[in-house]
């Protein structure tokens, strides 16, 4: 009786346990636990424990979203370690210098270029330039926001999605599933959601160029402050302030309108060269995974 129970106890956890590693299910549950748990630290912890020190609402804010990016980062690893039983070798330390100088650098410049077709266009000029420190709590939201998104879409949405259904349909069905997330925000269009897309494409294409996180998420944080710094809106929204002020002026399809220059034909357009070259240089590379066999 002993035996018979054991035995049923033992294929019972052999299923949950395959249930728990199927590739769907861990996807969802990891992102689940991970921003769940994120969630309850940064309420319950993080701003109950500055609350307490009584500091300067700029430093409370900066010192809370500093706190969260650790705690996020940290919290990754060790999901990583716990649930999949391996090192998060996506983020391994040796290589965040360089790849995030190289991310940094890449969205800017392609950003910086977006503004300067649109000032060679006269669709858009400077008024007034703003204050550097005004800017130190909406750069730490940005790499906050940036790194999140990036750790689930990509490391775990994108990452899970490859290794299970291969490259090429991990690229699409994370991208579309990363531009539909934009669909709710503030003037967002079927535009919107494309350049969203876009986007997924380019940040998928840039993780499995290297199997590293550390460029998407310079990439990501790079490509919304810059639109930031040049006073553009970010995927619509207005919440992490300017340096410059400026003033777009013209068509929709050149200027971005209200949703900011992702909207732009010009963003789209030099997003989807860049996309071509990456997957032309993974190609070469041979870095198309295959989906896998059952």
């Amino acid at each position: 009786m002993n035996t018979d129970h054991a035995t049923t106890a033992g294929k019972v956890t052999a299923a949950v346990r395959r249930f728990l590693m199927h590739p769907l299910p861990r996807m969802i549950l990891e992102a689940g636990i991970f921003f769940g748990t994120l969630f309850v630290l940064k309420i319950a912890l993080i701003k109950p424990g500055l609350g307490l020190l009584g500091l300067d609402e700029t430093v409370f804010r900066a010192l809370q979203g500093v706190l969260t990016i650790a705690a996020m980062f940290a919290l990754y690893v060790i999901l990583m370690r716990i649930y999949e039983g391996r090192k998060a070798s996506e983020l391994s330390p040796a290589h965040l210098v360089k790849d995030g100088i190289v991310g940094t650098l890449a969205a800017a410049v392609m950003v910086s270029t977006v503004f300067t077709v649109l000032w060679i266009a006269g669709a858009w000029h400077i008024v007034s330039v703003g204050s550097i420190s005004a800017m130190i709590v909406p750069v730490i939201w940005v790499i906050l926001m940036a790194a999140l998104e990036e750790l689930i879409f990509r490391g775990m949405v994108y990452r899970i999605f490859e290794e299970w259904l291969g490259t090429i349909s991990a690229l699409i069905l994370s991208a579309v599933i990363f531009g539909g997330m934009h669909i709710s925000n503030d003037n967002a269009d079927l535009i919107s959601v494309l350049s969203a897309t876009s986007g997924g494409l380019l940040m998928g294409a840039l993780y499995s160029l290297t199997g590293r996180l550390w460029i998407p998420i310079f990439f990501h944080a790079s490509w919304n402050l810059t639109q930031a710094i040049y006073g553009s809106a970010v995927s619509g929204a207005d919440i992490f302030g300017t340096y410059f002020e400026s003033v777009r002026e013209g068509p929709e399809w050149l200027t971005g309108g209200p949703f900011g220059i992702e909207n732009s034909l010009i963003t789209i357009s030099l997003t989807f060269v860049v996309i071509a070259f990456l997957i032309l240089r993974m190609q070469r590379r041979n870095l198309f995974l295959a989906r896998m066999k059952r």
